[in-house]
């Protein structure tokens, strides 16, 4: 008899168990976009292994383009994903860019305008890979100079003869060299430009063919030579500060995604605060970093995502 009663006790607690499991509330489920080159793919898994180790399910959709991504936000397959400000102004919101906005300034229309559609832009990470010009070190530390006031000044000075090296479309396009020529008031020798396909100018200036060249401003290459971008002190390019956001009714059902997120952020220089040029050029040079462990030292962007989780605290490793 004690026997059975042992036996229809377990049985009992094994059913109470299955009865559990089948009432318990659904997982807490997502979807992440990232576009198709490296400062994406590891943004992306910031974002999806972080809200894994806070008890999310999450789908991670990667190689988007930039307008596949945002279709994906706009018909609901995507909850959230990390673009920039200056992509969302001009090609989400279709606003002709002014040369003299701020990161600040351009932040906050974005936010006031995205979320009047429906979509939540968070804190944004400030690396700003935006166009720039660079140079080796000892080209600035010779001439003295750190901003592209400093450069145009130089320009004027030595008669624009200082070898240039710029992609080609950046040459001629209106809102290229030309315009950053007319605001900073400089003008390169035409013998002394030299152009190509797009990533020319880094190879030009890695092998010395030239003294100032056109790179992106987190691009890996600038961390593995320790080149020296000028800092756009008179706000010429546009900004494009990479920022999450989220649909507004996933954050309505998940409010906690927000200061989840908001963590990740303040990790990075100046998160959660205003931009300074500072800042910005930390943050850059945080994710030049980082780009660099993958397009340099050949890591994999979810390894790079995860040992930077765990460096700052957010997930154990």
């Amino acid at each position: 008899m004690r026997k059975l009663n042992v036996v229809l006790s377990i049985v009992l607690t094994v059913a109470l168990v299955m009865v559990g499991v089948g009432c318990a509330a659904p997982a807490k489920k997502v979807t992440i976009g990232n576009k198709n080159f490296t400062e994406q793919y590891i943004v992306g898994e910031m974002i999806k292994q972080l809200l894994e180790d806070r008890g999310f399910a999450v789908e991670l959709v990667a190689d988007l383009s930039t307008m596949a991504l945002r279709q994906g936000m706009e018909s609901g397959d995507i909850d959230i994903c990390a673009d920039y400000t200056g992509t969302a102004w001009m090609t989400h919101l279709a606003h002709k860019y002014e040369p003299g906005m701020d990161n600040n300034e351009l932040y906050l229309l974005v936010k006031e305008e995205e979320g009047e559609k429906g979509f939540i832009w968070l804190d944004p990470l400030w690396n700003n890979n935006t166009y720039a010009l660079a140079s080796w070190p000892e080209f600035v530390e010779e001439h003295n100079i750190e901003t592209l006031s400093d450069l145009a000044a130089l320009y004027q000075q030595e008669e624009g003869k200082i070898k240039t090296f710029v992609d080609f479309e950046f040459s001629t396009r209106p809102d290229g060299l030309p315009a950053l020529e007319s605001h900073y008031g400089f003008e390169v020798a035409e013998a002394s430009i030299l152009t190509g396909a797009p990533g020319a100018s880094l190879l030009g200036l890695e092998t010395r063919e030239c003294e100032v060249a056109m790179v992106f401003g987190t691009d890996a290459a600038i961390a593995k030579h320790d080149w020296h971008v000028y800092a756009d002190d008179k706000s010429f390019f546009p900004p494009y500060d990479l920022t999450p956001y989220v649909r507004k009714e996933v954050l309505a059902k998940y409010p906690e995604i927000e200061g989840i997120l908001n963590e990740l952020i303040a990790t990075f220089p100046g998160g959660g605060q205003s931009a300074t040029a500072e800042i910005v050029s930390e943050g850059q040079e945080v994710w030049q970093e980082l780009n660099a462990k993958v397009d340099i030292e050949k890591m994999e962007p979810d390894e790079v995502a995860h040992d930077y989780l765990v460096e700052q605290g957010l997930i154990k490793g």
